[in-house]
């Protein structure tokens, strides 16, 4: 799985510059710097278009280079000779073994001290990604830093954007893109920082029902193998939580009154005979739902209807019957907008109801990565294209779907008046 690419957003017939900034890690956190040392810039190959990114991840064949050049604290540029081929220059966490002999040949080369990169090379990792644009009113560069390792691959999000002189040298194009390190870095200096979700507390998901049999898990895993394949332009899987299992016993209510409340809580069965109580409170299926939960919730006996009747004293319920629900997710960001969002398919079996299934394919959006230019008006576009891509591969795989807001109240309902009784007996996992 490496063809994933950054490809497919932005215009035709242009292209960007794109270099790859290695520096010593004191540029982003506290640790003391080492001296002398050096500034790698590696220019990668040339992305075609001219789009601009919230975000972009390279994997270790992505950061292949055949053109570096040392720029060193005194802003002197040290072209480096090239490599007999293109190298990639980083992997994980190290360069990889054939670039180091290179890198600590050419550093020697040029300084004329055998060895004279072996002390500062260990303190040297990826930092920037820098994307040139040249344009009608002139060039501008984005400034993305690095914001998460991961074994196969190496993540950065945009902190700002700069105009320039289309002449500025190597020298003073990354001594101004430096300048701009600290924007944003107290939420990328901690991953669990770096992202924000837009419309706290509402579900925001599209929803595509299967109309046929399928094998959830045998769709997951295709889902996943076209992104990964570039089958999904413009969208990479999330790096490190590319794709996530969930298994749920959950008993059902549904909330009747006041109208103003109506909607759907669920107890969902965790470890401990403990359980998670979501709360989602929408007058009719739609793209956004109000959510919110309550996690490590005794019921004392298992009796549900005590529970609710004590917390919530000014509302009226009605017991649905209870289902297994399991859960495959693939997850993706958009590279344009920085929007996360799950390819969530799920299977849901209504014991009560004879075994009853629901399908469904669910686009939900997830979080943002924390970027320059953060615009939360671009969420249902974004997932409006990313729920096409995902119709269009159910049709390519052969399996028909129709997209509605169906949701899992109304499936129970649906099931009550086929004559499914409720409560059910507790299903099993």
């Amino acid at each position: 799985m490496t063809a994933q690419s950054n490809a497919g957003v932005g215009e035709a017939g242009t292209t960007v510059t794109r270099r790859l900034v290695i520096a010593d890690m004191a540029h982003q956190y506290s640790v003391a710097p080492v001296a002398d040392a050096p500034v790698l810039v590696a220019e990668l190959a040339a992305e075609a278009g001219d789009g601009t990114r919230a975000m972009e991840f390279l994997r270790p064949g992505q950061t292949a280079s055949g053109a570096l050049s040392a720029v060193r604290a005194t802003g002197q540029i040290q072209p480096l000779a090239p490599p007999a081929a293109p190298l990639p220059t980083w992997s994980c966490t190290h360069f990889p073994t054939d670039f180091t002999a290179y890198l600590a040949n050419a550093l020697a080369a040029t300084d004329g001290i055998e060895n004279s990169a072996s002390a500062t090379l260990s303190a040297l990792s990826p930092l920037l990604l820098l994307r040139t644009h040249t344009t009608a009113s002139g060039p501008f560069t984005e400034v993305l830093i690095c914001a998460r390792y991961r074994a196969h691959g190496t993540l950065f999000v945009r902190t700002a954007r700069f105009a320039h002189a289309a002449d500025i040298s190597l020298a003073d194009l990354v001594a101004r893109a430096l300048e701009y390190r600290t924007v944003l870095q107290d939420h990328m200096r901690i991953e669990s920082n770096a992202y924000i979700n837009c419309e706290e507390d509402i579900e925001i998901e599209q929803k595509v029902t299967l109309l046929d049999e399928a094998s959830i898990w045998s769709l997951t895993k295709d889902m996943w193998t076209a992104v990964e394949a570039g089958d999904f332009p413009g969208f990479i899987t999330y790096p490190g939580y590319e794709l996530t299992r969930w298994h749920f016993v959950q008993h059902n209510f549904e909330v009747t009154g006041p109208a103003e409340e109506v909607g759907h809580y669920a107890f969902q069965e965790n470890p401990g005979n403990r359980y998670q109580l979501k709360m989602k409170k929408f007058p009719a299926d739609a793209l956004r739902r109000q959510e919110t939960f309550r996690k490590g919730v005794e019921v004392p006996g298992g009796d549900f209807e005590a529970y609710l009747a004590r917390e919530f004293p000014t509302l009226s319920f009605r017991r649905l019957p209870s289902f297994r629900r399991t859960r495959f997710d693939v997850n993706v960001h958009s590279l344009a907008t920085g929007h996360g969002f799950g390819i969530e398919t799920d299977e849901v079996t209504v014991d009560a109801a004879g075994g009853r299934k629901l399908r469904q394919v669910e686009m939900e959006y997830l979080e943002t990565y924390r970027h320059e230019g953060l615009d939360a008006t671009t969420i249902d576009d974004e997932m409006e294209r990313l729920t096409r891509l995902v119709e269009a591969h159910l049709a390519k795989a052969g399996v028909a779907s129709e997209r509605n807001h169906y949701s899992k109240l109304s499936f129970l309902r649906d099931c009550v008046a086929a004559g499914a009784t409720a409560p059910s007996p507790t299903p099993q996992p």
